[in-house]
Formats: C-alpha cells, sequence, structure tokens
C-alpha cells in the first residue's frame, strides 16, 4: 500500500540521507584485521624517531639520495611514509585509540620544528606536547559528537518530510475517492 511518489526536490536529500545516515560496513571487519591495523598505526608514529635510532647506533647510507646526511634522509622518508601507513590502518578499521601514538609524536615533532633549541629532557616540553596532544583529541571528540548530532537530527527531519508525504497522499487519495463517490451519485 505504500505506493507515493518522492518529490523531485527531495530526491537529492534521500541520497544525501543514504551517504550520510546509512553507513554500514557491508562485513564484519574481524580481530586480527583491526589489531593489525592498530600495530600499523602506532608504528606510524614510532617510525618519525627511526632517525634517532640511526644516530644512536652510528648507521650511515652510501646513498642519501641528495640529502645532507642519513638522518635527514631517513627523517624525510618517515614523514612520508607515517600517514600512508595511518590512512592504511585506518582502511584496515584499526582502534582509533591508537591513533594517539602518531598524534603525540606529531605534536611533539611540531613543538621542535617551532623552536629547535629545546631538548628533548625538559620536563615541560613533555608537559606540553601531552597538554596540546589532548586538547586535540578532546576538539575532535567535540566536533565528532557535533556532526553525530546534526546527522540524528538531518534523519529526523528525513523522517518527518517522509511522513508528511505519506499523509498528504493519504488526504489527497481520500480526497479522489470522496470525488469519485460524489460524480457516481450523480
Amino acid at each position: 500500500m505504500n505506493n507515493w511518489k518522492i518529490p523531485m526536490i527531495l530526491k537529492p536529500i534521500l541520497s544525501i540521507k543514504k551517504l550520510l545516515i546509512d553507513q554500514e560496513t557491508k562485513e564484519e571487519t574481524n580481530g586480527i584485521t583491526r589489531i593489525t591495523g592498530t600495530i600499523m598505526i602506532i608504528l606510524s608514529g614510532c617510525i618519525l624517531y627511526l632517525d634517532k635510532i640511526f644516530l644512536l647506533f652510528d648507521i650511515t647510507l652510501e646513498n642519501t639520495h641528495g640529502w645532507k646526511d642519513t638522518e635527514n634522509y631517513v627523517w624525510h622518508l618517515c614523514q612520508t611514509i607515517s600517514p600512508i601507513l595511518i590512512m592504511y590502518g585506518m582502511y584496515l578499521r584499526a582502534y582509533s585509540f591508537a591513533l594517539i601514538v602518531p598524534l603525540f609524536c606529531y605534536v611533539l615533532q611540531f613543538f621542535f620544528v617551532i623552536d629547535s633549541s629545546k631538548t628533548v629532557d625538559k620536563g615541560s616540553t613533555w608537559l606540553y606536547v601531552t597538554g596540546t596532544s589532548l586538547g586535540i583529541m578532546i576538539v575532535f571528540s567535540v566536533v565528532r559528537w557535533s556532526l553525530a548530532r546534526v546527522g540524528k537530527m538531518k534523519k529526523l527531519e528525513i523522517e518527518l518530510m517522509e511522513e508528511i508525504i505519506k499523509a498528504d497522499n493519504h488526504i489527497f487519495s481520500d480526497r479522489e475517492d470522496n470525488n469519485k463517490e460524489k460524480e457516481e451519485e450523480k
């Protein structure tokens, strides 16, 4: 009995609804896949300091592909590989808590890029990095919560529109039935 037509103006809204609200995974991600993704994300943060390990163990490369020294080459290489590992880890549906590691590492590097005279030994640096990382995570959580709330409101709005359309179609079909009955009486 549900043979009502969707007005043309609502079709884009309903397609957006399908994109934003009905985002369900077609298959469940198994635990091994999620753990693999989580490990990749944690590694993405750890490899950012691979240049320090090269320096500690006095490892040098013969070909640094034009970079000044091995540490610069390894650092830039890891800066390129790390986001790729993060994306691939998220594709594998990693546990979101793993993002804390690369976030912390990137914030730490940001502080050192801003003021390279700071050393790791300063306790305040770790405090600033921890505070900044927590602040970023709080902002992300608030944005995620806000977007979820907006999505729920949009879903409710679309459901209301669908109910109004159903009611209108029911009223119009009742009027048509009444008109037919009046014509038959004449």
